[in-house]
């Protein structure tokens, strides 16, 4: 059975630091995909030079990291190359090595290699430590909260 969007896909706009952070807790459908792509674009459009922190950290079932499929990677690539313009760094928490190298791949074909740095560390808290320095930030309402997956 699939999750809810809202259950998936959770967003947070710092106007104080110009961040827009989301994390996915789950693997994402071409339709949670697509409304996520909405979501991150109107939530752009009225930032200037945003930073963009994403947090895949939890990406993770049975043990086994989680990876987007083509359809999806497609979605992102597209908002990726339409955001550009927008967003003057993105940081990516990755929930393994593979992922690490699936986002640089995608931000590598979207033109998003230049602003993006993807982390990934057996320690989470020095990998988000490592993000928010990238950043320029200490913290984020979203990422610092404590979840259950």
């Amino acid at each position: 059975m699939d999750m809810a969007f809202e259950d998936v896909f959770k967003y947070h706009v710092d106007r104080t630091n110009n961040v827009l952070s989301w994390q996915v807790l789950d693997s994402l459908t071409v339709e949670d995909a697509t409304e996520a792509s909405k979501l991150v674009k109107s939530s752009l459009a009225s930032m200037s030079g945003a930073k963009l922190l994403v947090d895949n950290r939890f990406m993770i079932k049975n043990g086994r990291p989680i990876v987007f499929s083509p359809e999806v990677n497609a979605i992102w690539e597209q908002l990726q190359g339409g955001i550009l313009p927008q967003v003057s760094q993105c940081a990516v928490l990755c929930s393994g090595a593979i992922m690490k190298m699936q986002m640089d791949r995608i931000a590598r074909a979207s033109g998003f290699i230049n602003v993006l740095q993807s982390f990934w560390n057996d320690d989470p808290s020095v990998m988000k430590k490592e993000a928010y320095v990238f950043l320029g930030i200490s913290s984020n309402e979203l990422i610092d909260r404590p979840i259950s997956v």
